[in-house]
């Protein structure tokens, strides 16, 4: 539902996003235009402690790589895969399409931000992130995948902001999740430079309009966990699932139709209750939805002087062993 009340505060909004500029659009039309930066995790050492499984040992997770991915484990993926394989567990690319065969030997399937050919980035385009936003996977691959998980497969499910959430909308569906093509913002953001939106969820939230991190064998030993902006979904009517990260109230979602073009006309709708974290059964598997990319993992914003986007980030010590426990979870 488009927000009507507290319009002067969307007019506001889209006054400082269209003025002003914001992280993410700079961020986007810079990294298509290959504006460089520190790839991977730089010099952050990524290490576990205490690791839960003997090396070798753990589930065998892959990452889908094979859908014009934004994130690999090359790059912006590559905190991500240290930090699992430093607990015991192994990492490898998924290069594959989806069927039975494909899928044999895995144990935890993880597709983030995936893209149809359409949008994918090329060198000569520096935009391609626009409505539409076709499905990254064909009917056989999503049937496939759903069909994996109902016999006991178990499938991470990751879709950023706005185009990843268009894209993985028909992989969802399936599972009873309604993605949702746009960019959360939390209630305290004041789009302004500097201001890189990170939404904080904490188990007893101080005011309502911070985000809820709720009890689950996932967020055991967890305070709180940090998102970056990433985009906000929700369930099915009917449908069995647990929340785990929920937006509070005063948070709100943009629905631009172009990922840089964020202005007065752009529809905004209200966040709260929206989600950004949720497990579900399916059959005899498990399904982790998350709608947000680099809290599990290690970034910089180099247009932001090397900003650390993701769980090396000092208001996200407990990210790291979120990302953990979501892959405990998974691995039953």
């Amino acid at each position: 539902m488009v927000i009507t009340m507290n319009r002067k505060r969307i007019r506001l909004i889209a006054f400082f996003i269209t003025v002003l500029g914001s992280a993410w659009a700079i961020a986007s039309a810079e990294s298509n235009a290959d504006g460089g930066g520190i790839v991977g995790v730089g010099d952050y050492i990524v290490k576990v402690d205490n690791p839960t499984y003997k090396k070798g040992n753990g589930p065998k997770v892959f990452l889908d790589e094979g859908h014009n991915n934004y994130q690999t484990i090359a790059d912006r993926y590559m905190g991500f895969a240290q930090a699992i394989e430093a607990d015991g567990a192994s990492v490898k690319p998924f290069r594959e399409k989806f069927t039975a065969q494909s899928l044999a030997e895995v144990d935890v399937l993880v597709i983030c931000n995936a893209l149809n050919d359409k949008n994918a980035k090329e060198k000569e385009e520096i935009n391609k992130w626009q409505l539409p936003t076709p499905s990254a996977y064909t009917s056989d691959e999503i049937e496939a995948v759903h069909s994996w998980v109902k016999a006991g497969g178990s499938l991470l499910l990751i879709a950023d902001h706005m185009p990843f959430p268009g894209a993985a909308t028909e992989m969802a569906a399936g599972f009873g999740v309604v993605m949702q093509n746009n960019f959360a913002f939390d209630a305290a953001f004041t789009y302004k430079p500097g201001d890189m939106n990170l939404i904080t969820y904490y188990k007893k939230p101080p005011k309502p309009s911070v985000g809820k991190l709720f009890k689950h064998k996932i967020s055991r030993g967890i305070d709180r966990v940090v998102t970056f902006t990433g985009s906000g979904f929700r369930m099915k009517p009917g449908i069995k699932h647990a929340r785990i990260l929920q937006l509070g109230d005063g948070s709100n979602t943009a629905w631009p139709t172009d990922h840089v073009d964020i202005s007065m006309s752009t529809p905004f709708s209200a966040g709260v209750g929206l989600l950004q974290g949720a497990t579900l059964p399916y059959g005899k598997g498990r399904v982790g939805v998350f709608g947000e990319a680099s809290m599990f993992s290690v970034n910089y914003a180099f247009w932001a002087d090397n900003y650390p986007l993701g769980f090396h980030n000092p208001e996200a010590p407990d990210n790291q062993q979120f990302l953990l426990n979501v892959i405990h979870w998974l691995a039953k």
